[in-house]
């Protein structure tokens, strides 16, 4: 909750007085188990690894500002393409820059209908990234989910072309088609696994058992071209996002572009491919700090 980490909370209390299943408040690590509501103290922030939630004390402001951002970007690393997130009534835009990882790393995001929320900061920021995957109201939210889930978990798209039955072939064909038509972008020789994996999620969001009906789909939904082409192009990247290729980096590629270079000589760096400049920014801080402390240095 967004309430001031001196506020003492009771919304375990609260929530078991009505709550048919357990309601654990998070103390330090705990497992998550299926059927249980788990909160966490205003004076906590909390995050997920390897199936546990895990709390720490709040130490920095943009902890208590962002709590659910933080929450969101390590239950999708922690989870993948099995991360579902949900963006509910709040103020502010905690939540929206989240719900984006969990996007890049394959998961699903549903936001509350704005007009239904008390506060519809949240959900109205979340809809403005344009990832949203369904709006709904509250109380179709867990149907939503597990729908979503057993049709997830039943579809399984070969990488491999000759593993592929005809039929899924043709129709995996037909829905690059579609998107060309409609969106002008040609994805039949983009990297397969990748297609693959974007493909079999949205066959998730409404909950499409084959592939054959997924094709169908676009057809009958020519919004769904753009949906498909947004996940195609979502892009991954983070701040020193490799961390073992980033540490080489700086260890031994960055001090021999600075060797014999002195105050007048220029270090010319090109990054390809950097997308919303995380990675370009990321190798100009390291170059940054190592010039700080080169002695007569570019």
């Amino acid at each position: 909750l967004h309430m001031s980490p001196e506020h003492e909370t009771s919304l375990a209390e609260v929530l078991q007085a009505s709550a048919r299943i357990p309601v654990t408040t998070v103390v330090d690590r705990e497992r998550v188990q299926p059927n249980h509501v788990y909160v966490v103290s205003p004076r906590q922030s909390l995050s997920m690894s390897d199936g546990y939630l895990v709390q720490s004390p709040i130490s920095r402001v943009e902890e208590r500002r962002a709590p659910v951002d933080i929450f969101f970007r390590t239950l999708a690393e922690s989870q993948a393409a099995r991360a579902v997130c949900a963006v509910l009534s709040g103020t502010g835009a905690d939540g929206s820059m989240g719900l984006k990882r969990v996007k890049e790393l394959g998961g699903v995001c549903i936001v509350q209908d704005a007009d239904e929320a008390e506060y519809g900061d949240m959900p109205r920021n979340a809809l403005a990234t344009d990832l949203a995957d369904a709006v709904l109201p509250v109380a179709e939210m867990p149907s939503w989910i597990a729908a979503y889930r057993d049709v997830k978990g039943a579809v399984r798209l070969p990488e491999e072309p000759q593993g592929r039955h005809e039929p899924d072939e043709r129709a995996l064909h037909d829905v690059f088609a579609q998107l060309r038509l409609r969106t002008g972008h040609d994805f039949s020789n983009y990297k397969r696994a990748t297609v693959l994996r974007r493909v079999e999620r949205r066959l998730g969001v409404p909950q499409l058992p084959v592939l054959r009906s997924y094709a169908a789909y676009v057809h009958e939904h020519p919004e769904e071209a753009r949906g498909l082409l947004k996940d195609l192009l979502i892009s991954v990247t983070q701040f020193f996002r490799d961390h073992q290729a980033f540490e080489r980096l700086e260890r031994v590629v960055i001090p021999r572009l600075f060797e014999r270079k002195r105050g007048d000589d220029q270090v010319g760096v090109w990054v390809p491919g950097c997308a919303t400049g995380e990675e370009a920014y990321s190798i100009a801080m390291l170059l940054a700090e190592h010039a700080s402390v080169t002695p007569g240095s570019p």
